[in-house]
């Protein structure tokens, strides 16, 4: 297969399904299932809260009234202590957890690169992880996890197209600076080391939703093969993102990210409040100044 990038023409090796184009965005099945919560199950982890707390509990009560049985996971980022939550709410538990934002607030593209922000990405990424296993077996190891933040409304249940591991917006692409083109073609020659992978374009897995077993069978590919993926904070910006690096952790067993037609954004849709869609981003109608994580830059660490 090959593909245009810019100015680079690309061949890309190996077999892939019918179909495959690494570079569309609407990827995804016409034909979806309900997550209903009961026949089909959903856990809810909150990688990353900081000091949303009117927000975050708007949308606690909402994913509550939605799926009454789905277990919740939440940690802090160093933020607000919001313990008080496992007494507001039932099938809940809080972490209190370090700050991970406040370093890659500071960094840039000219800069990832030096040796204190190559530690501090590789901190973030393991601790990412770290926090959605303990996420999935609080949740008991359900079928489906839905990963989300204080900025994501969820408004009514939500379903998966049947082609589907894992959703994402893939708003996202490789091609629109030079120097990103250049950095995902070094990406993907580290994936192309895995027998296993599929090169990565796009991406924009915000909320990430995914299967469990499949991520569970990602992850053990990517700890199979760290002393090769280890390097992917030495060439890409943004890795420890997790609209990034999930992506990338599906690839390596061949399942592209899929585009969700269920999401909406607010900043880049005027019309999402009388939208039907049941998942909106970017949503910060209760934040007030010092909720937002770019105040971290300006903390002391």
């Amino acid at each position: 297969m090959n593909i245009t990038l810019g100015n680079y023409e690309i061949e890309l090796g190996g077999d892939y399904t019918e179909g495959f184009d690494p570079l569309v965005q609407d990827n995804a099945s016409k034909i979806k299932k309900l997550i209903d919560g009961q026949d089909t199950t959903v856990g809810f982890i909150y990688n990353c809260v900081y000091k949303q707390k009117r927000a975050l509990e708007y949308g606690l009560e909402s994913i509550r009234n939605l799926y009454p049985k789905s277990k919740i996971y939440i940690v802090s980022d160093g933020g607000m202590d919001f313990s008080y939550l496992e007494d507001k709410f039932d099938n809940l538990k809080f972490d209190m957890g370090e700050d991970t934002v406040g370093a890659y607030m500071k960094m840039t593209f000219n800069n990832f690169t030096e040796p204190h922000n190559q530690i501090a990405i590789k901190k973030i990424i393991s601790t990412m992880f770290e926090r959605i296993q303990k996420g999935i077996e609080y949740c008991e190891n359900p079928d489906w996890i839905f990963m989300t933040e204080p900025d994501v409304l969820l408004r009514d249940k939500f379903s998966v197209p049947k082609n589907a591991k894992l959703l994402g917006t893939r708003l996202n692409y490789a091609w629109d600076l030079p120097v990103r083109i250049e950095q995902y073609i070094e990406l993907n020659r580290i994936l192309s080391q895995i027998d296993t992978s599929i090169p990565m374009f796009r991406w924009g897995a915000v909320p990430p939703i995914f299967h469990t077993k499949s991520y569970l069978k990602s992850l053990k590919i990517y700890k199979d093969n760290f002393n090769i993926m280890d390097k992917i904070t030495e060439v890409l910006f943004g890795v420890n993102c997790f609209d990034v690096i999930i992506p990338i952790l599906f690839a390596l067993s061949g399942e592209e990210e899929v585009f969700n037609s269920e999401t909406i954004e607010c900043l880049r849709d005027p019309s999402w409040k009388t939208s039907s869609h049941p998942i909106v981003h970017q949503w910060r109608e209760m934040y007030s100044k010092n909720d937002f994580y770019s105040e971290k830059a300006n903390e002391s660490h």
